[in-house]
């Protein structure tokens, strides 16, 4: 059974920051670019007809306006290609601490009865199944302490008919057995 997207934004917070890091990781690599072909190339001369003139500038004067479009183009284009992919890969991390923020409510409201189901492709799979045993050692131990209070319960009861003291451990019994009941196995 696959688990299907609903939702590309799980933790806005979280996704919007990741894109935005990537976006002026690229925006800085194109700086340092443009900066270093310009400070490479003050040293030289180019020639251009500009107006049908001969005109004579340092390479590094005749490239900047070039560089700087050619920069915003190329900073704007694999900008949109990074927030694609850095939303559906932070989508593969947020997903998952999603359903685990789910699973620790569900663990804080008793209930035992539930497995953490990622993608395949999702990220984090080792603490999905850390998770998943950690319940399951859970699960069996309030079952053998429920056991063990039904065990208890019934020997008291017998005792009980015999010995009329034996009330109060009886109730202590019950309220014990309330808690344990507490939890959804």
């Amino acid at each position: 059974m696959s688990i299907k997207r609903r939702k590309y934004y799980i933790n806005k917070g979280f996704q919007s920051r990741f894109i935005v890091k990537f976006c002026i990781l690229i925006a800085l690599a194109c700086l340092v670019f443009g900066a270093l072909v310009y400070l490479l190339s003050m040293s030289s001369s180019t020639t251009a007809f500009e107006n049908s003139r001969l005109v004579i500038k340092s390479t590094a004067d005749y490239l900047l306006p070039v560089m700087i479009l050619t920069a915003l183009i190329t900073t704007v284009i694999i900008s949109l290609a990074v927030i694609s992919v850095t939303l559906f890969l932070s989508h593969k991390i947020a997903g998952p601490a999603y359903r685990f923020e789910r699973a620790a409510q569900e663990v804080t409201e008793g209930n035992l009865s539930f497995q953490v189901k990622l993608r395949s492709a999702d990220q984090l799979q080792f603490v999905a199944e850390s998770l998943d045993v950690m319940v399951k050692s859970l699960n069996v131990r309030i079952s053998s302490l429920r056991q063990k209070m039904d065990n208890l319960s019934l020997v008291m009861k017998k005792q009980s008919e015999k010995n009329p003291t034996s009330k109060e451990i009886e109730e202590l019994i019950d309220d014990i057995s309330r808690e344990i009941s507490a939890f959804k196995l």
